[in-house]
């Protein structure tokens, strides 16, 4: 673990949204805004990584003062221009890949959110249709036959969901059935996230670190979810929030409450030591 008394000045800080910036009640704390506030004055660049649509997270990052650079949505599928809207990068899953998903959740009797060009799609307006759509705050597009669709359009992520519990037996199981074929993670306790094997969050802050001139041993990631482990190993300093599952934790270099992030960050904004 990182003694937090050798912190020092990140040329890039990237933190995940849900469960890391976002307390379960969907609010940002009045520390949380000023801590992403002196990294602005401060000139470090500050990155949300996410697996939210971004019409979604583009609206979040809004509410937080961020409107200008990258953002990073769909576990890093999709990399877009928060001023612009324009879309930087756009990895899809194979066609044959997400029809195999959806056949496979038709045998398992799951609910699935398919997202193709940041638009979501269900067949059936069911309770965790509804409840996505309340929770992200986004419209349904219902779709009577999503196989035929994913077919025919490639899609961005396909997110299964069910309960808690059910989603612990079913993500080894999927992960097993789709190793090395397609990248199978969990966000929150309900969602399982399936993309192209090339996606994850730390290929996309390799890819934006490159861009914005920051190296990797220099760049502080924060996260609390499996989905976020692989960005926290690949940070100089990975920094787990410690209501994060067990794994996440020994993931990381550093652990705070959720809400202390804030405060760490004006530390990281306001050292005069470069790492």
């Amino acid at each position: 673990m990182t003694d937090e008394s050798q912190l020092c000045r990140p040329q890039l800080v990237a933190s995940d949204l849900d469960g890391t910036l976002l307390s379960p009640t969907l609010e940002f704390t009045a520390a949380t805004r000023s801590g992403v506030a002196a990294l602005q004055v401060a000139g470090i660049p500050f990155i949300i990584v996410t697996g939210r649509m971004f019409r979604s997270a583009r609206r979040m990052a809004a509410m937080l003062g961020l409107r200008n650079g990258p953002i990073v949505c769909y576990q890093g599928a999709l990399i877009a221009d928060l001023r612009s809207g324009e879309w930087l990068f756009h990895q899809t899953m194979p066609a044959h890949l997400a029809a195999d998903v959806i056949r496979h959740m038709r045998l398992l009797d799951r609910h699935v959110n398919v997202y193709i060009d940041d638009d979501l799609y269900v067949e059936s307006l069911d309770k965790w249709a509804r409840r996505y759509a309340e929770y992200a705050d986004v419209c349904i597009n219902t779709a009577p036959d999503l196989l035929a669709l994913v077919e025919q359009r490639e899609p961005t992520k396909i997110v299964v969901m069910s309960d808690p519990e059910d989603i612990t037996r079913l993500l080894p199981e999927l992960q097993k059935r789709w190793a090395g074929v397609l990248y199978v993670t969990r966000s929150l306790p309900q969602y399982i996230e399936i993309c192209d094997p090339r996606v994850s969050k730390s290929a996309a802050l390799d890819q934006l670190s490159g861009v914005l001139g920051a190296d990797r041993e220099h760049t502080v990631a924060c996260g609390d979810g499996l989905n976020d482990i692989d960005m926290l190993q690949w940070a100089g300093l990975g920094v787990a929030v410690s209501e994060s599952a067990p794994e996440v934790r020994a993931a990381a270099d550093l652990v705070l409450a959720r809400d202390e992030l804030g405060d760490l960050f004006i530390r990281l904004a306001a050292s005069h030591t470069a790492c």
